[in-house]
């Protein structure tokens, strides 16, 4: 049921016997349509009472929305014996930020940002379009916004997401850093499942760390983003070795993961001086996805420096 809507927001409540409540918010890939919000499968399944707060675009749920439907959903959240804020990404910014306003008991973040404000966050360039100064004054996660305790999800090896989450965790009182490698900033896929999912709640609920901790070791191994992740993060020290890891599980790969690899290699050729090596790669990128901007302007700078290379 639809209970608050406005130009940046829907709101949607799901009553069920639960006593518990669970509050979602959704990453940036999905967008409101009057029915549906983040997590509602799991709800179902589960049998959890929710309410579910979804974006109609990327705008990582700007402040003044919310506090609207704050208001509009006061009664709901009152009735609950607990409230537990779940969300992934631009979902689990929210799911900090609003700990207080929502007045949560437990908020679960899977690879949160501390804010989209490049002015707030220099060393993370990948949603700076989606920031608005009028919508986003103010809007860095800080220790006055703290309530419960929260459980941060992320994959140490993923550079970006764990600066944001030790800043995070350095701002707001009762953080729990909770690190599951060789996820990438899919972690919160690791955890799919209603078993897993119930597992991951009751144990956050129960502050049970090492239980916690238990369970992420778990979920890693038979992640089916490992092998990706892996492959990725060895084109660094060990570029052979990421190339063999391609060559065994680059088929079960999606589209954007294979051009992700094929542009990063592409670059670790050219660090190496094997321009025409990392030309395939681009080369191969671009026909996997021939809108995506970024191997064909690296195509573009490579060649140039092919050309000149030549020329000397």
């Amino acid at each position: 049921m639809l209970v608050y809507s406005d130009d940046y927001l829907e709101v949607i409540h799901r009553p069920a016997s639960s006593s518990c409540i669970l509050v979602t918010f959704n990453e940036m890939e999905m967008q409101a349509n009057g029915s549906r919000f983040w997590g509602q499968r799991f709800c179902e399944k589960a049998d959890f009472a929710a309410l579910g707060f979804i974006s109609r675009r990327p705008n990582w749920f700007p402040a003044a929305s919310i506090e609207k439907a704050a208001a509009a959903t006061a009664a709901i959240l009152r009735q609950a014996s607990e409230r537990i804020l779940y969300g992934h990404s631009q979902g689990g910014y929210a799911a900090l930020r609003y700990r207080l306003l929502l007045n949560a008991d437990v908020a679960i973040a899977f690879c949160p940002q501390l804010s989209i404000d490049p002015a707030a966050v220099p060393f993370d360039g990948r949603f700076t379009r989606h920031f608005a100064p009028a919508l986003h004054a103010d809007m860095e996660i800080m220790p006055e916004h703290a309530a419960g305790r929260a459980y941060v999800f992320y994959d140490p090896f993923h550079a970006v997401d764990r600066m944001h989450a030790e800043w995070i965790a350095e701002k707001q009182r009762e953080t729990r850093l909770l690190p599951v490698h060789m996820t990438g900033h899919g972690t919160v896929r690791a955890f799919a499942g209603t078993a897993r999912g119930l597992a991951l709640i009751e144990s956050c609920r129960a502050d049970d760390v090492p239980g916690l901790r238990a369970l992420a070791r778990s979920v890693r191994t038979g992640a089916a983003m490992r092998p990706y992740q892996v492959a990725l993060t060895a084109i660094a020290r060990h570029p052979a070795w990421a190339d063999r890891l391609s060559a065994r599980f680059g088929n079960g790969f999606s589209s954007v993961e294979r051009v992700n690899f094929l542009y990063h290699r592409a670059n670790r050729h050219i660090r190496d001086g094997e321009l025409a090596t990392a030309r395939d790669l681009l080369v191969e990128a671009m026909a996997l996805q021939p809108n995506n901007l970024g191997p064909a302007r690296r195509l573009q700078e490579l060649d140039a420096r092919i050309v000149r290379t030549s020329r000397t």
